[in-house]
C-alpha cells in the first residue's frame, strides 16, 4: 500500500494497452507491485471464497463511496457509471475504449494535481474491468485516492478511514453464508 505520508514518492500513468493506470515510483521508475497493497490478498481471498459478483459489488460499493450517481450521464464519468451497473463486457469494453482519452488526461493531469474529480473517474472506470480481482483492487485504489484529495484537512486521516471500510465491506462478505 502506498504511505498516505509518501504518496509523492509515486506518480500515475496511463497504459493505453489495458486502459488501467500505473502506478510507478518516481526514483526507480518501477511499477508498484499490486501486491503492495494489504486489501489485494483480502480481495483475492474474498474472490476465492465467494463468486466473481462479490468483487463486482465490492467495485460499485467503492464506486458509490465517491459519489458515482452525481456526474451526469452525458459525461465519461456518468457513461463509465452507467455501463457499470450492467453485466455487459461489450459495454464495458465499448465504454472504456469511448472514454480512454479523459481517463488518459485523468491519470496524467487530475491525479498529480490531486484532483478528487480525476479520483472518481478512475473509479468508475475501474468497476468496468473485465477482471472482477482487478476491477476491485483498483477502484478501492482509487477510491481511497478519492478520499484523500477530498479531505479538506486530514487527507492521511481520511484514507485510512475509506481502507478500514474497504476491509469491513469485504470482511462482512466473507462471514455472510
Amino acid at each position: 500500500m502506498i504511505s498516505d505520508t509518501r504518496v509523492d514518492r509515486y506518480y500515475y500513468i496511463f497504459d493505453s494497452r489495458t486502459h488501467c493506470p500505473l502506478v510507478l515510483d518516481r526514483t526507480t521508475g518501477e511499477q508498484r507491485s499490486p501486491d503492495a497493497d494489504p486489501r489485494g490478498p483480502l480481495i483475492d481471498h474474498v474472490g476465492a471464497h465467494r463468486s466473481p459478483d462479490v468483487l463486482r459489488r465490492f467495485a460499485r460499493w467503492c464506486a458509490r463511496q465517491v459519489h458515482a450517481s452525481t456526474p451526469p450521464a452525458h459525461t465519461a464519468a456518468g457513461r463509465l457509471w452507467a455501463a457499470a451497473q450492467r453485466d455487459a463486457p461489450d459495454a464495458w469494453q465499448r465504454v472504456r475504449r469511448e472514454t480512454a482519452d479523459t481517463v488518459m488526461l485523468a491519470v496524467s493531469l487530475g491525479l498529480t494535481r490531486r484532483e478528487p474529480e480525476a479520483a472518481r473517474l478512475l473509479t468508475l472506470q475501474a468497476c468496468t474491468h473485465p477482471e472482477p480481482q482487478q476491477a476491485a483492487r483498483d477502484a478501492a485504489h482509487m477510491s481511497e485516492r478519492w478520499a484523500e484529495f477530498s479531505a479538506d484537512a486530514r487527507p492521511a486521516t481520511e484514507a485510512r478511514a475509506m481502507r478500514t471500510r474497504h476491509v469491513d465491506w469485504l470482511l462482512d462478505r466473507l462471514s455472510t453464508a
